[in-house]
This record gives C-alpha cells, sequence and structure tokens, in this order.
C-alpha cells in the first residue's frame, strides 16, 4: 500500500491549516482512504482541516476522532492535527450509524456494514459527554434511580433497578465496549475488528468527536472496513491469564499494587455496591484524603474541557468465561450509581481492589512490534495512559518502534479493545471468547501489506 503521513503540530488553526496545505502539495497521488486525528488544541476547529482534506480529496473514504497524541518519524506530539492517506490495494468503505441506544447503533452500523471483510477499525465514544442540560439530566435520575435502589431490600429487586438505570445510561451516554465488538462480529462476521473505544483524558461537552466521510457524526459510532491484504495486531502489557479464577485472582494479587478482595453488588453496566457501600464512599473510606469533586466541579470542568479520566484506582473483574480481567477506573464523582464501559454479568461477584501500575517500563508496550509479519506500512494504537505514566521518557519509545517499524503512523488514544479469533496467547484481557477489553495497558497495530 502506498501512504504519506501529514501533520502539523501547531495548535494556532491557522498555521496547523498552512503546514498542512504546503505537505499535500506534495502528494502525487490519490489516496482511496484518509484517517484524520486531531488532538485537544484544534478538534473544535475540526470544519477547517475537513473542509481542507475533502476538497483535495473528495473521493478518499474518511474517518476521524480527537486523540491524545500522535507519532511520526522520530516525533512524539501532544498537539496539532495528524493524517494518513492510503491507497489501499483493495475494497475500502466508511459506514457510520446513529440511533437511540448503544445496542440499536450497533445493530444498524452491523447491517450496514455486511459480510466479506478482512478487517474493521471501528470508533465509537464508549462515554459521550453531553452539554451542561445533558450532565444535569444525569445527575437528578443518578439519585432518583439511587433512592429507589436504596429502598429495595431484596437482592433480585436491587438488580432490577441497575438494570433499568443501565438502559438510560446507554440510550444518553455509554455505548458498552463487548457489546459493541460483539454486535459488530456477529452481524460482519469478521474475525479481525480493532475497537477505538474512545474516551477522551481530558473531557470536554460534546466530546469524543468522530468523523465520517467529512461528517461530524455526534453521539453515533462508525467504521472503516478493508478488504485485501491486512494484518491486525493486538497485544496487552499484563501477565497471561489464569485457567481458573484461583490462579487468575493471584496473578492479579501479584501484579497490581495494595490489592484487596472485594464483593460487588452489580447488573448490565451499573455498579450498585462495593463491600455494601456507594463506590465513590468505598473509595473515600480507602483513600483517606482523595479529593471529590461536587457536582459544579464536574459541570466547570467539562465546560473548560478539564475534566480529567485519568485514575490510579481500579476494579479488576474476573471473567467467569475465560478468567481473564478487565480494568474499571473509579472516579471520585459526585454520583451515587457507578457506570462501567463494559457488560459487568458475566464476571464474578467478587472483584479486586487496587492501584494501577505497568510493571516492565516502555518496552512492554515495545513488544507488540516484535508480532510484526510484514515490513509494511504500520498504523498502531497506544493506550494515551502511557503519556500519564511515562511522562517526558514517552519519546524513548521512538527507538523501540524503530527497531521493527520503517514507516508508520501512531497514535495515542483509549485503550484499543478487539474481536480476534486466531491468538496463541492467553491475554489477561480477553474477557469473552475472541473478545479483548481492558481500561488500560492494551495497544494494536493494523500492518497495511
Amino acid at each position: 500500500m502506498r501512504a504519506e503521513v501529514v501533520y502539523s503540530p501547531s495548535n494556532n488553526v491557522k498555521e496547523a491549516y498552512l503546514h498542512l496545505l504546503n505537505q499535500l502539495e506534495q502528494i502525487d497521488f490519490e489516496p482511496n482512504f484518509l484517517l484524520l486525528f486531531l488532538t485537544g488544541g484544534v478538534w473544535k476547529n475540526y470544519r477547517v482541516f475537513t473542509e481542507l482534506f475533502k476538497n483535495r480529496f473528495p473521493y478518499a473514504k474518511m474517518l476521524g476522532c480527537t486523540v491524545e497524541g500522535y507519532l511520526v518519524g522520530d516525533e512524539i506530539w501532544t498537539r496539532g492535527v495528524a493524517a494518513l492517506l492510503g491507497d489501499f490495494d483493495g475494497k475500502v468503505e466508511v459506514f457510520w450509524a446513529k440511533d437511540k441506544t448503544a445496542s440499536k447503533t450497533a445493530e444498524k452500523l452491523g447491517e450496514q456494514i455486511g459480510r466479506g471483510w478482512d478487517a474493521i477499525l471501528l470508533m465509537f465514544p464508549a462515554f459521550y459527554f453531553p452539554r451542561r442540560f445533558g450532565l444535569l439530566k444525569a445527575f437528578f435520575n443518578d439519585k432518583r434511580y439511587y433512592i429507589i435502589f436504596k429502598n429495595k431490600k431484596d437482592l433480585k429487586e436491587k438488580e432490577k433497578v441497575l438494570e433499568e438505570y443501565s438502559k438510560y445510561l446507554e440510550s444518553k451516554f455509554i455505548f458498552p465496549i463487548d457489546k459493541m465488538l460483539k454486535v459488530l462480529a456477529r452481524r460482519t462476521n469478521c474475525t479481525q475488528i480493532i475497537g477505538m473505544n474512545l474516551v477522551p483524558l481530558e473531557a470536554a461537552s460534546n466530546t469524543p468527536l468522530i468523523l465520517a466521510n467529512y461528517e461530524n457524526i455526534g453521539r453515533g459510532a462508525a467504521a472503516i472496513c478493508f478488504k485485501g491484504r491486512i494484518n491486525v495486531i493486538f497485544h496487552d502489557v499484563f501477565p497471561e491469564r489464569g485457567n481458573d479464577y484461583d490462579e487468575t485472582l493471584k496473578i492479579i494479587e501479584d501484579y497490581f499494587l495494595d490489592a484487596e478482595i472485594v464483593k460487588i453488588m452489580k447488573k448490565r453496566i451499573t455498579i450498585g455496591e462495593i463491600n455494601g457501600t456507594k463506590p465513590v464512599d468505598f473509595l473515600k473510606i480507602r483513600k483517606s484524603g482523595f479529593k471529590s469533586m461536587t457536582q459544579e466541579d464536574i459541570l466547570k470542568k467539562i465546560e473548560t474541557g478539564k475534566l480529567q479520566m485519568a485514575t490510579p484506582y481500579v476494579l479488576a473483574f474476573i471473567s467467569q468465561k475465560t478468567h481473564g480481567s478487565a480494568l474499571l477506573g473509579l472516579e471520585s464523582f459526585p454520583i451515587n450509581l457507578y457506570p462501567s464501559l463494559f457488560s459487568v454479568d458475566e464476571f464474578y461477584n467478587t472483584a479486586v481492589f487496587c492501584g494501577e501500575l505497568f510493571r516492565g517500563g516502555l518496552r512492554t508496550f515495545g513488544k507488540i512490534f516484535d508480532m510484526k509479519k510484514f515490513n509494511s506500512f504500520d498504523f498502531f494504537i497506544i493506550d494515551h495512559n502511557t503519556i500519564m505514566s511515562y511522562g517526558g521518557g514517552i519519546h524513548k519509545f521512538i527507538d523501540l518502534i524503530k527497531e521493527k517499524s520503517h514507516k508508520y503512523l501512531g497514535i495515542f488514544s483509549s485503550n484499543p479493545s478487539a474481536h480476534i479469533t486466531n491468538l496463541d496467547k492467553k491475554y489477561l484481557s480477553e474477557i469473552d471468547v475472541g473478545i479483548y477489553v481492558n481500561s488500560s495497558g492494551t495497544a494494536t497495530i493494523l500492518e497495511f501489506v
């Protein structure tokens, strides 16, 4: 595949536009697809860039979104804009869908895509952040459902409340990561699906931004589909999972900091209680001095685009199907019922409360490049938590990449997920057969042959 990367590390929109325009004038081929990535400093002016690319490449299939940063050549940037222009030797199409609920959106998108594709790159908002009024309604409904939940005495009745609240969350905010992958895999019969389940490190109103064929699709899902020579790789940095609950539990306890087994009351995508108390209250008790935010704090931070979504505290759930594990971050938000970004029904009713960390440094992420099969163009996605974990040391990642990859574009984005059926490693992140989901520590590569 012929491919070129254009980019500008400037947050000045006019300057970035001119940088890109100058580079585009040097492009001497017509790409049949385009991937566009906008960082926090420029995404609000996305129309400037979509118009630029649309005028230059009106027939290219286009997909884009907000990211935390990108890697190109010898450089890593967390500002500006980057785009991959590709002339894929095969069939390529972009599809998008939007409906009342996450489930309906996934079904509609799967129907549009159909069968016969070799690889799919899927973008959707794992959590969509609305404007102030939408958040105020969310806080109100959280209180309303919690009062009903608290007044129920029977476990089954409590679970019914959590299920109803989960339906509300899926209709307004959350696209459960595992559900999106399962529906798309069932509808398309594709064995190589990468999920960009977007949650920004700093959330703002109407984020994450997703673009399909140069249009902002809002709270919807989009996918770029390839038929031809392409290879998909998934990797996580954790030890391999155990063969049963006890083995995986021991692995988690040995790997993570200050591990504590806790009892969870849960249903669908909602956590009602941890050890018999509200999740956020549990966090306050275990981590004294951990400052909790007020409702007004949240609203102000969302309006200014400064709501931090990273947290060092997680619940590690263990799957009843695979004995893999997925981490759910615990934030000090002023809420009563805690939302999960993945379905929790198929996990045990105990979990491990612990502190998140990456052992082994950047080289653990770099191992994904040892799995490459081709000397080709690589598009890769690295968990954006690495930016927070390694700080300025993240630049050392370039040396690891260049040992194995010679031409590439990489992005720092939400921990990518995957549906892949032929992996021969017992990844901890495999929470269902062929479904790989975690809130941290994952990476993927698309090798364009």
